[in-house]
Order: C-alpha cells, then sequence, then structure tokens
C-alpha cells in the first residue's frame, strides 16, 4: 500500500510553520481537503473632518476589513503625520468582517496636513501587508467661519458723528468758508459712511444760524446715505417749558419738508447716566415726546441709553423693565487711552453681558454712538488739548495707533453682535469754546487733511454693507489675532488684524499668517491691506483664492489691517480726492 503526502500551508504556514497531511490508503476515497487562509486586514476607508481647527481635537474614523474570509486577527491601528504618530488603538476583526475604528487626533499647527491611518502589528500575521494603509488630507486652519450662525441682528454699519455746526457762524469763526467746504463735503460722501449720529443742541430751537447748520448736516448725511441718528444733546426737554413740541416739530420737518429718507433713530440726553437726570425723568421724556412723533413713527424709532460706565447695569436695567415698549436699541459710548487696550475690551463685553442677561423680552439691539482713543494730555511740560498726542508729540488721532485701535473696537463689536458703530467724529467742527480733535478729517485750516483712521474706515464701508450679517467665527485659543466675518447674499468679507500691533506707529517687518476655513471653496477673494508699509493708506489689491476645501491662506504685516472679500470694485489709497465742480 502507498501513502500519498499532501502540503497545504495553513494559516501558521505564513508564520512559517508547515504541516504534512497524510491522506487515506491507496483505493479509499479522500476527504477534499480544508485550506485555512491566512488575515488579509486592509484599511478600507478613512473618514476625517476636511477642516479641522489648530489644536482643537477632533476623531478620524477609519474601516478595517479582514478580506481572505479565512482567519481574523488583533491588530493595532495608528493614526500619524509626516512620520509622527497621532494616535493608536487596538482593533480585533473577525474573518471576513469589516469594523470601524475611532482614533482621538489634535494637529498642533495651520496648513495642509495629510494623516496615514495604518494597520500594524496583525496577529495572526498579516498575509497582505500593502493594503494596511489608507490616507485623508485635512486643511488645519486658525479661524474657521460658521455661516450657518449669524451674530447679532442685521448691520447697520460704520460711520461717525456729524457736527451740526459746521456750517454755523462758531466753525466759521475757526476757518470754515463755503469754498472749502467742498473739499469737507466730497471726503464725507467718499467715505460712505453707514450709521451716524448728529446733535440737537438746545440752543438751536432760538438760534436760526444754528438750526439751519444742523438741517443743512443732516442734509449732508442724507447724501452720504448714511442711517442717521438725531440725538438731543442735553438740556431742558419737557411739554411744560415747550422744549418737546418745538423738538418735535424740527424732527417731523426732516421727513416731511426735507425728505431726509435715512433718519430712522432719536436718541434723548448725552449720557445720561453722568449728570443728575433721573431714571423716571429720563423715561419720561421719551413718553412725552412719542405721540408728538406720530406721524412719522413708522420710519423713526427710539434708541436709549447713551450710556458712560458709571452705573450702567441700574441703568439698562431699568431700560428693560420700564421702557422696553417704547425703545428699540440701546447704545452707549467708549473712550479709552491707547496704552489702555484693555478697557476697550472690557467695555464691549461687559455691556454685552449685561444687555444678554435681561429676560428675553426686555433685549434690544445694542449700538456704540461715540468711541475714540486718547493720548498723552501732556508733552514736554505742557497741556496737549483733547484728545492728547502721542509719544513724539503727534496729535493721537493723527497716528495709525489709533485708526488701528479703532478697527481692534469695531472688530471686536462685530464679535459681539452689536449693530453699529459712530465714531466721535467724522470732521473738523465746533460744537463750543475748546476744541475736540478726534476727526477723521482735518481742520479747514490744514486743507481737511484726511487721517489714518478716514482710509481704515474706508477700508470697511467699501467692502462691509448694510443688512449683512455677522457669522460665527471660532478660532483656536490664546491667539492675538482677531478676525470677524460677514456675509451679504453671495458676497463675504472678512476683516482682521493681529492685536499685537496696536501699538506700532511704523512698519513692522513681523508677517503674520492667517488661515480661515469654512468659506467658498475654489472662491477668488480680493486682499487690501489697511497700513500695508506702515503708511496710514490702503494698499494695492492681491488676490488670494481659496482650496478646494475652502481655506484661505495669506499673510499681513503686523501693523495692518486686513479686508478679505468677494466685493467688487478698486479700493484705492485714499489721501487725496479731487475738488468737486
Amino acid at each position: 500500500m502507498t501513502i500519498r503526502r499532501l502540503l497545504v500551508w495553513s494559516a501558521a504556514a505564513a508564520a512559517g510553520s508547515l504541516f504534512l497531511l497524510l491522506g487515506p490508503a491507496e483505493g479509499a476515497t479522500a476527504a477534499p481537503a480544508r485550506t485555512l487562509l491566512g488575515p488579509d486586514l486592509a484599511v478600507t476607508a478613512v473618514s476625517a473632518p476636511v477642516q479641522v481647527l489648530t489644536g482643537r481635537a477632533f476623531t478620524v474614523d477609519a474601516t478595517i476589513t479582514e478580506l481572505s474570509g479565512g482567519t481574523g486577527a488583533s491588530a493595532s491601528l495608528t493614526a500619524s503625520a509626516n512620520g509622527a504618530v497621532l494616535a493608536t488603538v487596538p482593533v480585533v476583526v473577525p474573518a471576513g468582517v469589516s469594523v470601524v475604528a475611532t482614533l482621538p487626533v489634535t494637529l498642533p499647527a495651520a496648513g495642509a496636513v495629510r494623516i496615514d491611518v495604518t494597520v500594524t502589528a496583525a496577529d495572526p500575521a498579516d498575509t497582505e501587508p500593502a493594503n494596511n494603509v489608507r490616507s485623508a488630507t485635512i486643511d488645519v486652519t486658525d479661524f474657521q467661519v460658521v455661516p450657518s450662525t449669524a451674530v447679532g441682528p442685521g448691520l447697520a454699519g460704520y460711520g461717525g458723528q456729524f457736527n451740526e455746526n459746521v456750517y454755523a457762524a462758531i466753525s466759521r469763526a475757526a476757518g470754515v468758508t463755503d469754498d472749502n467746504l467742498k473739499w469737507m463735503e466730497q471726503s464725507v460722501l467718499g467715505l460712505h459712511p453707514q450709521f451716524s449720529r448728529i446733535f440737537f443742541p438746545q440752543a438751536a430751537l432760538d438760534d436760526p444760524d444754528m438750526m439751519a447748520s444742523f438741517v443743512r448736516t443732516v442734509l449732508l448725511a442724507q447724501r452720504a446715505g448714511t442711517t442717521i441718528n438725531v440725538t438731543w444733546q442735553g438740556g431742558t426737554l419737557d411739554v411744560k417749558s415747550g422744549s418737546v413740541p418745538k423738538f418735535a416739530e424740527v424732527l417731523v420737518e426732516l421727513v416731511v419738508k426735507w425728505h431726509v429718507t435715512h433718519f430712522h433713530w432719536v436718541t434723548l440726553q448725552n449720557e445720561p447716566n453722568s449728570t443728575k437726570i433721573t431714571l423716571a425723568q429720563y423715561e419720561n421724556q421719551y413718553r412725552e415726546l412719542d405721540p408728538y412723533l406720530a406721524n412719522i413713527r413708522g420710519q423713526v424709532r427710539f434708541m436709549g441709553g447713551d450710556l458712560v460706565q458709571t452705573n450702567q447695569r441700574a441703568w439698562f436695567e431699568y431700560l428693560g423693565a420700564h421702557m422696553t415698549d417704547i425703545l428699540d436699541a440701546y447704545s452707549i459710548h467708549v473712550f479709552w487711552d491707547y496704552w489702555d487696550v484693555q478697557k476697550l475690551q472690557d467695555r464691549l463685553t461687559e455691556v454685552r453681558a449685561i444687555v444678554d442677561g435681561l429676560p428675553a423680552a426686555e433685549r434690544k439691539p445694542l449700538y456704540v454712538t461715540e468711541y475714540g482713543v486718547r493720548g498723552l494730555r501732556t508733552f514736554n511740560g505742557a497741556a496737549a488739548g483733547d484728545p492728547g498726542v502721542w509719544t513724539d508729540g503727534t496729535p493721537i488721532t493723527e497716528t495709525n495707533v489709533s485708526a488701528f485701535e479703532h478697527a481692534w473696537f469695531d472688530i471686536l463689536s462685530s464679535r459681539l453682535g452689536y449693530a453699529g458703530t459712530s465714531k466721535w467724529d467724522t470732521y473738523f467742527g465746533r460744537y463750543d469754546k475748546g476744541v475736540q480733535a478726534y476727526y477723521m478729517i482735518g481742520s479747514p485750516d490744514r486743507g481737511w487733511p484726511k487721517h489714518p483712521m478716514y482710509n481704515l474706515f474706508y477700508l470697511v464701508t467699501a467692502t462691509v454693507k448694510p443688512g449683512w450679517h455677522a457669522v460665527e467665527l471660532d478660532q483656536v485659543p490664546g491667539t492675538t489675532r482677531l478676525v470677524t466675518a460677514y456675509t451679504g447674499g453671495w458676497d463675504w468679507t472678512l476683516v482682521g488684524l493681529d492685536t499685537a500691533g496696536a501699538q506700532l506707529n511704523g512698519a513692522s517687518t513681523v508677517r503674520v499668517p492667517y488661515s480661515i476655513g469654512g468659506l467658498p471653496p475654489l472662491q477668488t477673494f480680493r486682499l487690501v491691506v489697511w497700513n500695508d508699509v506702515g503708511d496710514g493708506l490702503d494698499g494695492p489689491a492681491t488676490t488670494v483664492t481659496t482650496d478646494a476645501a475652502g481655506t484661505a491662506t495669506f499673510t499681513v504685516p503686523q501693523q495692518g489691517v486686513f479686508a478679505l472679500t468677494t466685493r467688487p470694485g478698486t479700493i484705492e489709497p485714499r489721501n487725496t480726492l479731487p475738488l468737486p465742480e
């Protein structure tokens, strides 16, 4: 009798063991031999976000399949990038089965990162290591736009105070003339302000020159297209004295006689919580004025507050509890020294928290109707005037530092859901015998010069439009970079800066990187940088195109403020404008 020997590779054969099987005696019927295949573990799918934030934990899901159907195995699953292991988890995969494993991952730096997911250390050993790895590429960014989440109401926009006395004798005595006013007016129109406040002084009720100047100022604001807030500056306002009906007549005439369609807000009293007026008296002034404006209340609404920090919580709580039926918005004022940037942040965040803490029915849109930067009050032992000077004696209003910090303020206000801001103030003019040189457009004796703030504001008003929405924007913690995002229809604009550049009045060699995700993929943006070379002007536009994941990547000098926008058009340096005919 002959014995037939059959060699068969088993699962163990892949590990180096060979089994000798003895067949049946010759002439007997042999049972069919069963071949036991070794495990073939393959990474058949990898699922990962297309974009994540730097330093923010996320997960990668991998599907591991045993392809041979013969033998299952245990193994390790590893995620790595550039040779560095990011995470490892154990897996057990039965024969012929797919399992999904989750790997927790954090990526430390911005950029496009390829993550390799690999099966290793299979037991029994893997028979086909060539399919043990699969990759996914992720955009790692420092910012992520969340366009589906709006922050605050529709945007009213950005602008500045219009001095109501610029056409009056008090300003003409300081050098304002009919001829040089053309320069100022053209500059104001070229700025395209969006939300602006105008004082109505009580003295104008009895002074035809001041009244005529007020009306002419409102008409200038109407021509500029800005939303107008008229604020009763101060003084007695009641029916008994006749001031309420007289003021109401002025307001009604703006709409009915002068056809001022951009007049939408009335505020009573400037910074009332710094005066002796009581909360009850303040409320009564609005309630007495209201019926006199019945014919225009469809166009004109009441804004309350104009509050400074003093006792502001009690005032907001009163406005909410007692005046929510008559007020449609709240407003505040914020001023800070250029070296005290913490104050600009604290004021915006504390007021936001106070209003958010009111009962839901008492919360109203928030506005800033005055804000500005102050400098050193003395220089070389002499008084430096209001608002003071930079360390070299330059009026603070004329510095890049002041403009930069205004941008910081507006970006943060947008991030916190403020509806609009009006800077104090837009152009030279005299409110009284004193001088308050906070303006974006300087005095007529110097040719109404445009200060760096003018160019900065033009960058914003040329790229962000009223009615748009600020949207949520997530960012890595601990960064000094600050960015806000706006959307309007198909248009996008992002405005940002590095707060570490707040004290730089000149140019820096430091270029700050920005990587922003969550944008439309393969979208072309224009990048315009204010103060790109330290000159306080708006630089020439360059092009930035997002990648397939919707990430924009670019750098900006540390002293610069950027606008990244899809809006068409050319933004030119705004240092000169032609004299109007």
